[in-house]
């Protein structure tokens, strides 16, 4: 068996984690790259006086420079790429139609309570809506700390 993983990757350490378990387990299966995507919201944000153009190829450049980045120096045979997207969780989801994803792994925040209802849960949202099953793994309580303290 060979599957086609996708890791949605946020640039923070449950999304790490997530990344390196799925590598592993490509790895152990032999398998093809894995398929790593960041979704970025394109939409223009309307304030009281002025509109905030949408996303430039200029802004966009950087983000994916910097998911190529994070792939090499882990050593991870995949394909990386950059998606605009409404919201996150639609992106993934699309994304995961479009490339015919057996699996998502993805890290999760692990809010609960009052903190996901404000917030949302994008991990919630796949999980429930994804046509091919899903993995999600919190970062470890320090990795968290470490994270806000940089």
């Amino acid at each position: 068996m060979q599957p086609q993983i996708l890791v949605p990757y946020d640039f923070g350490p449950a999304s790490a984690k997530a990344l390196c378990w799925a590598n592993d387990l490509q790895r152990s299966l032999g398998g093809l790259p894995v398929h790593v995507i960041h979704v970025l919201n394109p939409t223009p944000v309307i304030a009281t006086d002025r509109v905030v153009p949408a996303l430039s190829e200029d802004e966009i450049a950087p983000v994916r420079a910097a998911l190529r980045e994070v792939v090499e120096e882990l050593g991870i045979v995949a394909t990386t790429e950059v998606l605009l997207a409404a919201s996150p969780a639609t992106g993934i989801l699309d994304a995961a139609v479009r490339l015919k994803a057996d699996l998502i792994v993805m890290g999760t925040h692990g809010r609960g309570g009052l903190r996901r209802v404000a917030l949302g849960s994008v991990a919630e949202f796949v999980v429930r809506q994804a046509r091919c099953p899903v993995v999600t793994l919190r970062a470890q309580a320090a990795d968290e700390n470490s994270a806000r303290a940089a």
